[in-house]
């Protein structure tokens, strides 16, 4: 498995259904865009259509949803992703109650820092081999005892095959704790 949030199930222990949100994306927005990458709402309206516009989060910043899907440009079927300088349209999960899953990075994950809370290490996507990956990653290196940090960790995948501490590159099941959709925390 690859960088990237990916939508798994609801709180409730319901299966991700696809439930989205379409958002602009203005054509100054600096990185290319992958599915998988944490977007914010920027505040700002796309006056043509109506739509909320979004763009890839900050390092510590408040999260939107996720993008689990990019529309396709008619002038260029073959662009993967959606490329810097690039106006488009994505859509985002965006439910609160929804789980993700994401892998480690920049340090091994104890046992107890389940139901603790961890930034996401927001690196642009890639492009390559013509697939575009999402790096986005939910940094471990961090302390869980944070009540204002980006992510709640509610689980390990594959917990059971895991020892502990867990090594770079474990799956955790998480929720967005601070989020443009609600008070942080909730």
């Amino acid at each position: 498995m690859s960088g990237g949030f990916r939508p798994i199930q609801d709180r409730s222990g319901h299966a991700y259904t696809g439930k989205v949100e379409t958002y602009a994306v203005k054509s100054t927005h600096a990185s290319l865009l992958a599915v998988g990458d944490l977007v914010i709402e920027t505040g700002n309206l796309e006056a043509a259509t109506g739509l909320s516009e979004v763009d890839a989060i900050a390092a510590g910043g408040l999260i939107t949803g996720v993008i689990v899907g990019i529309d396709f440009n008619m002038s260029n079927l073959e662009t993967k992703g959606l490329a810097a300088g690039t106006a488009g349209t994505v859509k985002v999960a965006n439910d609160l109650s929804m789980l993700l899953e994401a892998e480690t990075s920049g340090g091994t994950f104890a046992v107890t820092d389940v139901s603790g809370n961890l930034d996401v290490v927001v690196t642009a996507a890639t492009a390559s081999g013509g697939l575009v990956n999402s790096n986005m990653t939910i940094n471990t290196a961090g302390n869980a005892s944070s009540a204002t940090a980006q992510v709640r960790i509610v689980g390990v995948k594959d917990s059971a095959a895991i020892t502990y501490p867990a090594a770079v590159g474990t799956t955790l099941i998480c929720r967005i704790n601070e989020s443009t959709n609600n008070t942080v925390g909730i």
